[in-house]
């Protein structure tokens, strides 16, 4: 046998490992509700999770939460979802996601009517990031009730005016979570002002 085919052999092996490992944590799931938190996910193991769940299965609630998935992993993730799903709930924080993904959560929030709660909290989300997704949730069309953007170092004061904006425009949405970005008192002051939502 060559040395490339044991080399071969061996990824194989490794990948092999991968799912079987992914496989017995999501047979700790229920058929509704996927948790795959904190298992070092990457944008390889999207495929497996497509294949082996999303298209096969009613998942209501999808969690992915402390992984290293990357707006690539989650274009292809949304892209599955709109074909297939009724997701309702989808946390993807803490995953280096960055404001490339925005394009990818418009999508899903435009093209989905089911989705009240989405995370996307710790994702290296900056004010550009906030002003493209508000762009799509100033509207009463959408049916998101929840967002949380908490713990994005780079959402400022900047985005208070289109926060703002947001909800003078949608009355859907009930609460946006910005606690630890660095938003000012004066900024978060004048955000609670208003009081249709909840920060």
């Amino acid at each position: 046998m060559s040395l490339f085919s044991c080399t071969r052999s061996r990824k194989k092996a490794k990948k092999s490992s991968r799912n079987v490992q992914l496989e017995e944590q999501i047979n700790k799931s229920s058929r509704e509700n996927l948790e795959l938190n904190n298992l070092n996910l990457t944008d390889d193991d999207i495929h497996y999770l497509i294949n082996k769940v999303i298209e096969k299965s009613q998942c209501q609630s999808l969690s992915l939460a402390n992984n290293q998935i990357t707006s690539n992993g989650i274009q292809m993730l949304i892209n599955s979802l709109l074909k297939r799903s009724k997701i309702t709930h989808l946390n993807l924080s803490s995953n280096p996601l960055g404001d490339q993904v925005i394009p990818f959560i418009n999508q899903l929030l435009q093209n989905n009517r089911t989705l009240y709660h989405l995370s996307l909290a710790d994702t290296n989300l900056t004010d550009d990031g906030v002003r493209d997704l508000i762009r799509t949730l100033t509207t009463d069309k959408l049916s998101l009730r929840t967002l949380d953007l908490r713990s994005n170092k780079s959402i400022t004061d900047l985005s208070v005016p289109f926060l703002v904006q947001m909800v003078d425009k949608n009355s859907i949405l009930s609460a946006c979570r910005l606690d630890n970005c660095q938003l000012s008192e004066q900024g978060f002051n004048q955000l609670k002002e208003e009081k249709s939502i909840k920060w």
